[in-house]
């Protein structure tokens, strides 16, 4: 169970909103290379504009919206939420 865990955080990667220059969303919980081949565009320009607020191609910004919080963390997060559903599973029959 462990093992599959860790191929979880392994893939788990920052998520962004894709955003026109007027602030309209134009893409939800996107990665990185997903941002990247929809406008034609540099991962760099991306993580870029994510994290520096710069805009793409004169009309595109990301924003952030949800990101790993370390290997550990988020291992230990899965771990306990695996704990917890299974002592339910356990008292509910």
């Amino acid at each position: 169970m462990q093992r599959n865990l860790l191929r979880v955080i392994n893939m788990a990667k920052a998520l962004y909103n894709l955003c026109k220059r007027n602030g309209t969303v134009m893409e939800y919980s996107i990665t990185g290379s997903e941002v990247a081949e929809l406008i034609s565009c540099k991962k760099q320009d991306v993580y870029n504009s994510a994290s520096y607020g710069q805009m793409i191609r004169k009309e595109f910004y990301v924003e952030v919206v949800d990101r790993p919080l370390s290997r550990t963390k988020d291992l230990t997060l899965l771990l306990e939420y695996d704990r917890v559903c299974r002592e339910i599973l356990e008292r509910c029959g």
